[in-house]
């Protein structure tokens, strides 16, 4: 997956919304990937680089490292037909499906619209609607069908994220087209929420 470094090389604020970009170096925070490996494994590990973040309110909600590319690729690769997409973000993912052949159109629900003034005109699509509203209140029109369905609202890791993981599963699977046998619905994380959840019940 490639990242939005080339969007967003100036410091953008409007209203609770920031992005900005920001340079890593393992050698000025030399136990940072220790830490984050022993915690959680390599995906969390971030190489040298130039990396984009989005903070809300103060709030880190997210970046384009190696642990959001890699937890989002498999929605990139299952992409197809008309997407509902809960959450923006930096349009990390938006980036890397606009060029797959498959895709007819992209819903992309946004809490936020200063995200929304702030990353939407980095993508010029008429396939693309944006909605400004709360993923948990909105609901589509009636007789709408989606082929590939995806929710990315979470800031943090967490396995209480599960029970809003299963509420908005719950509440969309009536909007997926089962025509399709590449229809997908997923959340952020939840494979691995579940393994931790499971290791926890567990005591691993």
């Amino acid at each position: 997956m490639e990242g939005v470094i080339d969007l967003f090389p100036e410091t953008i604020t409007k209203g609770v919304a920031t992005i900005s970009n920001y340079e890593f170096k393992n050698s000025e925070n030399p136990l940072f990937n220790l830490r984050a490996v022993r915690d959680g494994g390599l995906m969390f590990h971030i190489s040298d680089g130039r990396y984009v973040r989005l903070h809300i309110n103060s709030e880190l909600v997210m970046s384009d490292t190696h642990l959001e590319k890699i937890s989002n690729s498999s929605f990139v690769t299952h992409a197809n037909g008309n997407i509902l997409i809960a959450g923006l973000g930096i349009g990390l993912i938006i980036k890397n499906i606009l060029n797959k052949n498959n895709i007819q159109s992209i819903t992309i629900v946004e809490k936020y619209q200063d995200v929304i003034d702030i990353v939407s005109p980095k993508f010029i699509d008429s396939r693309i609607t944006n909605i400004c509203d709360d993923i948990y209140n909105w609901k589509p029109n009636k007789g709408t069908r989606y082929d590939t369905l995806y929710f990315d609202i979470w800031s943090d890791i967490s396995v209480d994220n599960l029970k809003d993981i299963a509420k908005l599963h719950n509440k969309f699977k009536f909007f997926v087209n089962r025509d399709n046998p590449n229809h997908y619905m997923n959340s952020w994380m939840k494979e691995y929420l579940q393994q931790l959840k499971r290791q926890d019940n567990y005591g691993f």
